[in-house]
């Protein structure tokens, strides 16, 4: 768990499978926190699950895509994220990543940094790495048809 301060100096408690960025968005604006899913498992399991991965603390949404299409296992999608990280934020040193699970819908926005993100019935990742022509390889991932990119 997280733990930061509200505006009244009190301490607020954000759960390990919240993105700490979304949380508190939701607290401002009065929205409840319950679009987090807890796991892997658990979020193969609940209809109109998104996976959002995340570097530089929130600083930048790497991708989104609805878990019916996710096919590798939860250590590949683990492994994914880190090589995005490497790819846009190796200054980190691993640090300040999330995968998270988030019931969403098509169309919504994803609150984070450099532009944040959406939600498409699709694949969706960042520009930074679209511009490096990694959406196909990114997508055999996904799929289990490959353990890496590139």
């Amino acid at each position: 768990m997280s733990n930061k301060k509200d505006e009244n100096n009190k301490e607020m408690i954000i759960p390990e499978h919240h993105s700490a960025v979304r949380h508190i968005i939701n607290e401002a604006n009065g929205k409840p926190n319950d679009m987090f899913v807890e796991s892997f498992l658990q979020a193969q399991n609940t209809v109109g699950t998104y996976v959002i991965m995340e570097g530089d603390w929130g600083g930048q949404i790497y991708l989104s895509c609805p878990m019916n299409i996710v096919k590798c296992n939860e250590d590949t999608l683990k492994n994914l994220l880190i090589d995005l990280d490497i790819i846009a934020w190796d200054c980190n040193e691993g640090e300040g990543t999330g995968l998270y699970y988030e019931v969403r819908e098509p169309g919504e926005g994803i609150g984070g940094g450099m532009g944040g993100g959406e939600i498409k019935e699709e694949l969706w990742i960042h520009k930074e790495l679209s511009d490096l022509n990694l959406y196909e390889e990114i997508e055999n991932v996904l799929s289990g048809a490959k353990e890496k990119i590139k």
